[in-house]
């Protein structure tokens, strides 16, 4: 999803990578919105695997996109394609925060995937000038996380970002600075043991799905988002009907 397209240069088993966590998002969407337009009785997402699954899928994705900002930009920074893509992304987050708050305004999206992701792209070039220093940071941001938690600090809505803020509003969607941003530096200072490498061999034929997921990822969150949830509210109204 932060991948700045340098095609030239790419390693297609890191699109790879990212594709298959593309395909985890629909399944498990699918499962919670199961229970948010009442199809089910149990909110299946609560459990302990459905909690572990959404995790290590959105690790994955948060990792693999902090790889894919050192591996597109070894050549340095482009600060107007920089621009661009955070203007889109900061323009996307902010629609879908209007638009949650008008279908669920006690649960809209504060800062989700793509405020998340917005944020991130926005530290990523100063973090990048740490190199494999950058570890420092993001064992201080995961230690953090590991002592403080889901609880908080103190009811601030300014450490809302940060996932520090206790008593914290309900949300849809809640993605905080505090772990995943610690998980994006680790795939940055991961990366810099593939820069200047270039995949040489051909992809088979089964992986240029998962590689245009890859490459295509935020068209991806967007469409399966809008799919999904049309779909199965399709499917209430009409169970409703009869």
């Amino acid at each position: 999803m932060l991948a700045i397209k340098n095609l030239s240069n790419r390693i297609y088993q890191v699109d790879i990578v990212r594709g298959i966590a593309c395909v985890s998002m629909p399944i498990f969407h699918t499962v919670y919105n199961l229970y948010a337009l009442g199809l089910i009785s149990e909110p299946l997402t609560r459990s302990l695997f459905w909690v572990v699954y959404q995790k290590i899928g959105l690790g994955t994705f948060v990792f693999v996109s902090g790889m894919s900002f050192i591996l597109s930009t070894q050549n340095g920074v482009n600060w107007p394609q920089l621009n661009r893509r955070l203007l889109k992304l900061g323009g996307i987050a902010a629609a879908i925060s209007l638009i949650t708050w008008l279908v669920f305004p006690d649960k809209f999206v504060k800062f989700g995937v793509l405020h998340f992701f917005t944020a991130a792209l926005l530290l990523a070039p100063f973090f990048k000038q740490l190199k494999y220093w950058a570890l420092i940071p993001a064992a201080i941001i995961l230690i953090t996380y590991a002592i403080v938690g889901k609880g908080g600090l103190v009811s601030n809505l300014w450490l809302y970002p940060f996932g520090l803020m206790s008593h914290r509003p309900s949300s849809v969607d809640y993605i905080p600075l505090i772990p995943w941003f610690g998980v994006f530096l680790l795939g940055m200072v991961s990366a810099y043991s593939l820069v200047g490498r270039v995949s040489k061999t051909t992809p088979a034929t089964w992986m240029k799905p998962l590689i245009w997921l890859g490459q295509h990822s935020l068209f991806f969150y967007i469409a399966h988002q809008i799919v999904v949830y049309g779909v199965l509210m399709a499917i209430a109204l009409l169970i409703k009907s009869f």
